[in-house]
């Protein structure tokens, strides 16, 4: 849901933000291509006046009639009193102020007033002033008319954006979520048989011994073994679908600073110790911390070095790098084992999977190291990819940001 009005969020704003942006720039140029309008005629009677010094107010009242202007012409005499000579068919009362007749003898200025209008001045001997003014009125309201279209428009047009968005991501989402089922239906049957094939086991030589039908001591002793190790993968496997349903459950927040250069050290001399035979290079940068679980970033390296040990020959080269690129941390781990299968590389999400179904049996694990670490990745906000390794076996590169 959140995710939803996310989508939401973000449609109406760039929709309002490209309506207001094209609609506003559009309103905002023809409205000032009619002020050019009326500035034109205003300059037109000007200079009409101007053009006869010995005779300004007639020409001026001429230009009017030549060019069918319909403007006010007052006279403004040295006391200030405006004595008008002809009058707008929309009628506004001149501002005769000396600040706004100086203004506008060098350009048409503004004036926002009840009845808004554009006006120039001539300046006359004897401090008296030719004044011209135009009603703009009329694109005043043509302009609020435009604006509240402006709105309308814009109001349909974030109400379909969001409608489209909410459509397009039920949709995706119902997507997802069949492809989430079907992944973990797919999961959960691979759990069921592998939990079924040790249950039997464990059921026929509980069967044989309860009723005594193992009798000599060593093949006692070879069925107690063979129970123990089914227990062992039987726990193991649940302990994996229990970690995989708390990572998946995505409520694990509580993260603090983790020393992850020094953890990936301790880690690697403990894989070190248990496999003597293999040639392991390193480069870790040291004094990397992260805000992270402690407790699933050490699972989440646990379970890599185990997966190299129980899937590749004993001596198997192993490298492994770890460096800081800008805010993240970046973790390359390779080996010169088989690998996986070709199918299993460059996956969108490796969730609920199991990348060879034979490895359960094989090694005693549950085939889902590899769906855990990509699970521990996510939880972290990183990215994960696995590709073919330059040493013949498998490359996990992880990226994890440092905060």
């Amino acid at each position: 849901m959140n995710q939803r009005f996310r989508v939401a969020f973000f449609s109406l704003l760039i929709t309002t933000l490209v309506s207001l942006g094209i609609g506003g720039f559009a309103l905002q140029d023809s409205h000032n291509a009619a002020i050019r309008q009326v500035d034109s005629r205003l300059n037109f009677v000007i200079q009409t006046a101007l053009q006869n010094q010995s005779d300004l107010l007639n020409a001026a009242l001429f230009a009017l009639d030549a060019g069918r202007i319909d403007a006010s012409i007052v006279l403004v005499t040295p006391r200030g009193e405006p004595i008008s000579l002809t009058e707008a068919s929309q009628r506004f009362d001149v501002d005769t102020s000396i600040k706004n007749i100086t203004s506008s003898v060098i350009r048409a200025i503004s004036i926002n007033s009840k009845n808004p209008y554009r006006m120039r001045s001539i300046p006359l001997p004897e401090e008296e002033f030719l004044v011209v003014a135009i009603s703009t009125a009329d694109l005043e309201s043509d302009w609020r008319e435009n604006i509240a279209r402006l709105l309308v428009f814009l109001f349909f047009a974030n109400s379909l954006a969001i409608a489209l968005s909410f459509l397009l991501l039920r949709n995706n989402s119902r997507k997802l979520e069949q492809q989430s089922l079907l992944r973990m239906q797919r999961f959960l049957s691979d759990a069921a048989h592998e939990l079924r094939t040790p249950l039997t086991v464990i059921k026929g030589y509980s069967e044989l011994l309860g009723a005594h039908k193992i009798e000599t001591k060593q093949d006692q002793e070879k069925a107690f073994a063979r129970v123990d190790h089914e227990v062992k993968r039987m726990e193991s496997l649940i302990n994996d679908l229990l970690l995989s349903a708390e990572l998946n459950e995505a409520t694990h927040l509580d993260f603090e600073s983790y020393d992850i250069s020094s953890e990936l050290r301790t880690h690697l001399r403990d894989f070190e110790i248990l496999s003597p035979d293999r040639t392991i290079e390193n480069f870790i940068e040291p004094g990397l911390q992260i805000k992270a679980s402690g407790d699933h970033i050490d699972r989440m390296i646990q379970n890599i070095f185990s997966n190299i040990r129980r899937h590749t020959p004993s001596i198997a080269p192993v490298s492994v790098q770890l460096k800081s690129k800008g805010k993240e941390v970046q973790l390359r781990i390779e080996d010169g084992g088989p690998g996986l299968p070709d199918d299993a590389y460059n996956k969108a999400s490796y969730e609920f999977e199991r990348f060879d179904r034979s490895r359960s049996r094989d090694s005693g694990g549950s085939g889902l190291g590899l769906s855990i670490i990509a699970a521990i990745v996510k939880e972290h906000s990183g990215s994960i990819s696995l590709s073919k390794s330059a040493l013949g076996g498998l490359a996990i590169y992880i990226q994890l940001p440092i905060k």
